[in-house]
């Protein structure tokens, strides 16, 4: 028998802060589930989720039909936030993906990646030091977010003390690109902080052209002065892409991941005695209580799924976090284990859209973590309930305060 339509409800605050109950019904009674809030089809099954991310008939493309939908008056509120969306690897299908993501990987390179370690480690001690003696702080605000939003500005070659008006201008887009169901400003708050960040990456490619330095946005700019280059929106597009995915998934990795580690201190413990496990620590937070809620599809070419026909233009979810769950393919999914292995999580997407980014929040997940718990070992939660975002697409709080004894 299939799930009442109205059994998943993504603006309840119980489903925001804890979907797993849910996810698991329609897991085993509707897997290919209409959401009538949604008004969108909902996959949870680890299989399903590899599966749509695997086809050829589901576009990633969502925004292009989206903003053709709209009425005229509505598609000049967001036109800018379009445009530069528009631009994203991650909206993308081949052969526009394939020509964009060629270009990244070699700005994105493993190389560029690995040599950042001393750095992070850097600021992370910069970061957590003055933090040792403090008996209360908001761990997103003095440290979750700081670091790689510190890291992302270091690799752009952005002075660190526009730290915040970035943050600001990332914080008015996030309602919109992470699909918030309850923001009602979300759209002209989007447009807005859009235009503002397009306009000061667009002064800082003006001087990387006539200066050029040795930092990511540099050779943004020399991948557009290259035979098969990126356009001026799409070097703007890409640092936006960089700046707000490079700082927004981490940050919900680092806090989601202490907050486990604090909420299961066995685990905690275990870990701070066997930090060579660090790695495999990381891995578990990301499949426990990763920063990706769901990714977001179209139908491309009318096919049935579970016996239900998903028509061109459908609206397509798929559950990360759910899949992250499927005792399918994880035993005691909903326990959290950092020896876990193996763990085939798909946090990170899966196939051609696989995260750009993944190496760097994987690295700075593992320095930032194993270095809170050493440093601040009697760190402790200050409160039983952490609210989650209202975001479709990512997981994590806005705010988590904590204490040390």
């Amino acid at each position: 028998m299939a799930v009442h339509d109205a059994i998943y409800n993504p603006r309840d605050r119980g489903t925001i802060n804890d979907p797993l109950p849910i996810f698991r019904q329609l897991q085993d009674e509707d897997p290919c589930h209409w959401c009538a809030p949604l008004k969108s089809w909902v996959f949870t099954r680890y299989a399903d989720v590899r599966d749509v991310l695997l086809d050829e008939q589901i576009s990633a493309d969502r925004l292009t039909p989206y903003f053709a939908s709209l009425p005229s008056d509505q598609r000049r509120g967001v036109m800018e936030v379009i445009k530069y969306l528009n631009t994203w690897v991650a909206f993308k299908d081949p052969p526009d993906h394939t020509r964009i993501r060629s270009l990244l990987n070699k700005v994105f390179t493993p190389g560029a990646i690995r040599n950042l370690r001393p750095s992070i480690t850097d600021a992370v001690a910069q970061l957590l030091d003055p933090l040792r003696n403090v008996e209360a702080f908001d761990f997103v605000k003095e440290f979750a977010y700081p670091l790689p939003a510190t890291v992302i500005l270091t690799m752009l070659g952005l002075p660190l003390e526009d730290i915040e008006r970035l943050h600001e201008w990332s914080a008015e887009m996030q309602p919109f690109i992470g699909g918030a169901t309850t923001s009602t400003d979300k759209y002209a708050r989007a447009e807005a902080g859009a235009i503002a960040m397009a306009e000061y990456f667009r002064a800082a490619i003006r001087e990387r052209t006539s200066r050029p330095r040795d930092d990511m946005l540099t050779k943004l700019v020399a991948c557009r002065e290259n035979d098969d280059a990126l356009t001026e929106d799409e070097v703007i597009g890409s640092a936006i892409l960089f700046l707000f995915g490079g700082h927004e998934t981490t940050t919900n990795l680092i806090g989601n991941g202490v907050r486990a580690l604090l909420q299961h201190p066995n685990q905690g413990s275990e870990l701070r005695a066997k930090p060579e496990h660090t790695k495999a620590a990381v891995e578990e937070i990301l499949r426990f209580d990763g920063p990706t809620l769901a990714s977001v599809r179209l139908v491309g070419t009318e096919h049935e799924r579970h016996g239900r026909t998903l028509k061109c233009g459908d609206r397509v979810f798929v559950m990360i976090h759910g899949a992250n769950h499927d005792q399918r393919i994880f035993d005691n999914p909903n326990v959290f284990d950092i020896s876990r292995s193996p763990n085939p999580h798909l946090t990170f997407n899966y196939g051609i859209h696989f995260c750009l980014g993944a190496p760097l929040a994987r690295l700075e997940g593992e320095i930032a973590i194993g270095e809170v718990l050493q440093r601040l070992p009697d760190l402790s939660l200050a409160a039983d309930q952490y609210d989650y975002m209202d975001t479709m697409v990512m997981r994590g709080v806005w705010t988590m305060p904590v204490r040390q004894t």
